[in-house]
């Protein structure tokens, strides 16, 4: 009789744990795909923050200067808004070429045309993520692929602005200057096919000295950046209006950079080329990136870059200290305007340029086949008030 009890009491335990499993298990499946869904839906909810779609082309001038050229600019946000932005670029090739101002967060789909007639000719990016396809060399150096745009076929890189990304970079050729042999011709990047990318912070915030006191200002709140490229023999510079629907404005060589007194403004401060440079902003003072210290030069060395936002106090010079550079005339004005009104001009001052329209045949008769760079504009070039530019011997 105890036996038999004992013997039921078993038998019951085992159903019990039977359709325990069977309910049990079950429910962990339905809590995996629950838990893969809100997985998915949390990816699905939070997608890059914009997507920037651009198409750009590299052109050889008439003057053997070669150069990037903003054709199409389409920036698409998480609400799947598309909004074109090509009208704040010049309709010109520009040395340095179209500035890219993006967020941590963002993505961007980056089409390159070969308008130079020969060879490969790339985008290769600092700072930013990228897979292997996309480094913008060729399969020589990278062992996967050749990555340059060349006359019959266009190439399209994907950037990743991964946070920690923040700062300024350079973007340059990185094919262009080999050739049919794989032979680096040195410095041809120097010969315009170079710009910079702006990645704000995702939170919309970054360091300023103002009025000598350092703060946390908003990126919005930034009425001016100045894109001051440092090459061998020149600066090269681009002024980006905030205050005027983020206009993109080439100012060339050695330009003179104009802000209204107090506004906030940020250098992005690049170099290509070889030579070492000493930048130097008389009077001024800014922090150093990362650092609530200040400085009031910066050393600077070939593909590095320096970033620094202040108030715009009191007009000065800007110039390479080395004593080489400065001899060959590596400076140019930051001017400061007072009383700002209507009839006062708070553009910047372009420099001298490269020759756009050649008089004596077309590009490819008139340019320099042989990659070697051309002669800085600043050595012949003369600019009249509108900056419009006539190079001596350029024909």
């Amino acid at each position: 009789m105890y036996s038999n009890l004992r013997y039921k009491e078993y038998i019951q335990l085992v159903v019990v744990i039977v359709v325990g499993f069977v309910l049990v298990i079950p429910s962990f499946s339905i809590l995996t795909v629950i838990a893969q869904t809100s997985q998915n839906n949390l990816t699905s909810d939070n997608p890059i923050l914009k997507l920037h779609e651009i198409k750009m082309a590299a052109v050889e001038l008439p003057d053997g200067h070669t150069a990037y050229k903003m054709l199409e600019y389409k920036i698409t946000d998480k609400q799947n808004q598309t909004k074109d932005i090509t009208s704040r670029y010049s309709d010109l090739p520009t040395i340095p070429g179209p500035t890219l101002i993006m967020t941590e967060g963002d993505k961007a789909k980056l089409t390159l045309v070969n308008d130079i007639g020969r060879g490969a000719v790339s985008l290769h990016t600092h700072g930013v993520h990228y897979t292997i396809t996309s480094d913008g060399s060729l399969k020589m150096s990278n062992r996967v692929s050749d990555q340059g745009a060349t006359p019959n076929d266009s190439y399209t890189y994907v950037w990743t602005v991964a946070e920690g990304t923040r700062g300024s970079w350079p973007w340059h050729d990185h094919t262009f200057g080999k050739g049919s042999s794989g032979i680096n011709m040195n410095g041809v990047e120097t010969n315009g096919l170079f710009s910079t990318v702006i990645v704000n912070p995702a939170n919309g915030k970054v360091d300023a000295l103002v009025n000598g006191i350092p703060k946390e200002v908003n990126v919005g709140d930034i009425k001016k950046d100045f894109v001051l490229f440092v090459t061998d023999d020149a600066f090269w510079g681009v002024e980006i209006d905030n205050n005027n629907n983020n206009k993109h404005t080439p100012l060339w060589v050695n330009p003179t950079l104009v802000a209204s007194k107090n506004d906030l403004v940020r250098f992005h401060i690049q170099s290509v080329g070889t030579d070492f440079h000493h930048f130097v902003i008389d009077g001024f003072e800014w922090l150093k990136p990362g650092t609530h210290e200040t400085t009031n030069f910066e050393n600077i060395g070939p593909l590095e870059n320096h970033v620094f936002t202040i108030s715009a106090n009191n007009s000065a010079s800007y110039y390479d200290e080395m004593p080489i550079h400065l001899l060959s005339g590596m400076k140019g004005k930051f001017q400061v305007i007072a009383d700002a009104n209507a009839a006062t001009s708070t553009s910047s001052i372009p420099g001298p340029s490269p020759q756009m329209q050649g008089s004596g045949g077309d590009s490819k008769d008139t340019g320099n086949s042989t990659g070697v760079p051309a002669t800085s504009p600043i050595m012949y070039g003369t600019s009249d008030n509108n900056g419009e530019i006539s190079l001596v011997g350029s024909e």
